[in-house]
């Protein structure tokens, strides 16, 4: 206790160390001291700064947040930048990763979206092992409350399928209603064709836009070329993801597209779903081009 009174001394916020000293003795409760790092307000009187160290009030907390969205790979990305997090993984596969928080599945997907707090010094483990634990409940309380009828045997098949629609909604009110496509289409036993899934599947050597070769790519996680769910996640699904694909809106479209402010068309038909391609590409080269004579503009203006 006479370390942390010499620490608070020379920080200014306890000037007067001996009547410290002596309000701690009074009190008799040196021994209940909480590490952590502290707030204190200016001007707080010191038995008010004992309080708070004895009894851990206002302890700093840093936070951590994970992105909807967001990629295993990404997320230990973010995790190994954190100046305040002690970095534990580093050299751990993923699978062992998957191996000290007790689960038998591959990482994507499985950690829960949100912001977490820690005090400094928490390991890199301790945010995912929150997280895995978040989205396990989560994800089985939703998986209750399912409509019948879902084409899904497991929460798991629910969570790809989230993972999925998370990464294609631009808007996230469209979610159900993207969710009630992707139903449509398994119910229908037709092929998926969601483009994320084919990003995710070409991986690093994705280049911003989606090649003919990347549609015909033979590998497990392209919906173009196998019918059904990839075999994984694709990302971290929001928790309105999960709810809009166990709650799907309930319509007779199968098609989709998306034009350049992120609304999508939606189709029941495929003559008219290709219409409404041709025009969002119409709509796209608009959008492009009247970006680009705007800076244009900007730039003429800004030299002459």
């Amino acid at each position: 206790m006479h370390t942390v009174i010499d620490d608070l001394s020379n920080q200014q916020i306890v000037t007067h160390p001996f009547l410290f000293k002596m309000l701690v003795n009074f009190k008799n409760n040196s021994h209940q001291l909480k590490a952590g790092q502290y707030l204190f307000r200016k001007g707080t009187s010191e038995s008010h700064i004992l309080y708070q160290i004895t009894t851990g009030t206002g302890l700093a907390y840093h936070t951590f947040t994970i992105v909807p969205g967001w990629n295993f790979k990404e997320l230990r990305a973010a995790l190994s930048h954190d100046p305040y997090l002690h970095q534990t993984i580093q050299s751990l596969s993923d699978d062992n990763i998957m191996k000290k928080l007790g689960a038998n599945f591959k990482p994507e997907g499985l950690f829960y979206p949100d912001t977490y707090y820690f005090m400094d010094g928490a390991d890199d483990m301790f945010i995912l092992n929150r997280s895995y634990n978040a989205m396990q409940k989560k994800l089985n309380n939703a998986w209750k409350t399912r409509d019948p009828e879902l084409p899904f045997k497991t929460p798991y098949e629910a969570l790809i399928a989230a993972s999925i629609i998370e990464k294609e909604a631009y808007v996230e009110q469209e979610l159900p209603k993207i969710a009630g496509v992707m139903i449509n289409r398994l119910k229908k036993d037709m092929l998926l064709q969601f483009d994320p899934t084919v990003i995710y599947g070409v991986g690093d050597k994705y280049t911003g836009s989606i090649r003919r070769s990347d549609l015909q790519a033979n590998n497990p996680y392209n919906t173009y070329v196998h019918k059904g769910l990839p075999p994984t996640p694709i990302a971290m699904p929001s928790m309105a993801a999960i709810t809009a694909i166990l709650h799907p809106m309930q319509h007779d479209y199968y098609y989709f597209v998306a034009d350049s402010t992120g609304n999508s068309t939606f189709s029941g038909e495929l003559n008219d779903h290709n219409k409404a391609v041709e025009t969002a590409r119409k709509n796209r080269w608009f959008f492009n081009f009247s970006l680009t004579k705007y800076y244009l503009l900007k730039y003429i203006q800004n030299i002459t």
